[in-house]
């Protein structure tokens, strides 16, 4: 068993130790999902992933689920038992509250109207002139990962659409948690002492790592979304469910728009909603944090003694 060193290393030590692990899954994995493409598509299809063509799109989602759990899930565990010598309970998957899974759900639905606005409001940036050539490498980025996503997104059957909630609702939620809620946020948390910048820095990261600097404002909210549910839950089984729903609804929302025969264009610009939605999404999502916050004191969330030294409040 490995010996736990979360009491020995300094927080910019492990920190270090998860980006090597990161570097080192995302390799690794690379080169097995390479091996695995070229074994069952052919040497063609990793030349022809860019093609859009139905091999080639099977072997890039093949890419991607190999890449996302060499790059996330592996390292995450790695690094929890290298920190621990329970890395389950280092990566806080602890039993919760069930009601906590209901106020989950209805969060995130509630936040939908939110999100949507911040996301206009955060395409509709301008950057001043001296600043046009970052802006141009912005907007390069934008459409680069947005013509991958819309590849990705391409659903003709519901064999299709469940290999799409596995690869970008299943994965993500407990990759992209595992890093950033159980590993990076503990460790920033250790470093600054003080939990709220731990949570928003950790979000500020969680956004940039995605390159896709005009939906930065919504993914940001989102990751701070995720680090108070994991503060205040106790498990970081419930910011898991909360990511899996945000990335299921927009999988789904993009399969019954290809049923309907409408552009998943839509899906970057969907119809404006009246002034008073959003103020409403606003109001219910501020409701829902405040029961939620006290229904995981109410029903006995262990918030006093946590192993990254964080309270509840």
């Amino acid at each position: 068993m490995l010996k736990s060193g979360s009491t020995e290393r300094h927080p910019f030590t492990s920190l270090l130790l998860l980006l090597l692990l990161m570097l080192a899954g995302a390799f690794v994995f690379t080169v097995i999902a390479f091996i695995a493409v070229t074994s069952i598509y052919g040497i063609k299809a990793i030349g022809d992933l860019s093609q859009g063509e139905t091999s080639s799109l099977a072997a890039l989602k093949l890419l991607q689920i190999f890449i996302s759990t060499g790059m996330f899930v592996v390292p995450a565990v790695f690094f929890a038992r290298m920190e621990s010598s329970n890395w389950m309970d280092y990566l806080k998957l602890q039993r919760f509250p069930i009601i906590l899974i209901f106020l989950t759900i209805l969060l995130m639905f509630s936040a939908l109207p939110m999100l949507d606005l911040s996301s206009e409001l955060n395409k509709n940036m301008k950057f001043p002139p001296f600043l046009k050539e970052v802006e141009e490498w912005m907007l390069l980025k934008e459409q680069q990962m947005a013509q991958m996503t819309r590849q990705l997104l391409q659903m003709d059957s519901a064999d299709v659409l469940l290999v799409n909630l596995f690869m970008l609702a299943v994965i993500p939620a407990l990759g992209e948690e595992f890093i950033f809620r159980g590993c990076l946020q503990k460790i920033l948390a250790r470093w600054t002492g003080n939990k709220h910048a731990a949570i928003w820095i950790t979000a500020i990261i969680f956004s940039a790592i995605h390159i896709q600097f005009y939906g930065f404002i919504p993914r940001m909210l989102l990751g701070a979304l995720f680090g108070y549910l994991l503060i205040w839950s106790g498990s970081l089984w419930i910011p898991i469910l909360a990511h899996f729903m945000n990335n299921s609804i927009a999988v789904i929302t993009a399969y019954v728009y290809q049923q309907q025969g409408v552009s998943l264009d839509k899906l970057d610009q969907p119809d404006p909603l009246p002034s008073s939605v959003y103020v409403i999404s606003v109001f219910v999502c501020s409701m829902l944090l405040w029961v939620f916050y006290k229904a995981a004191l109410k029903y006995g969330v262990d918030n006093i003694n946590r192993t990254d030294g964080s309270r509840l409040d």
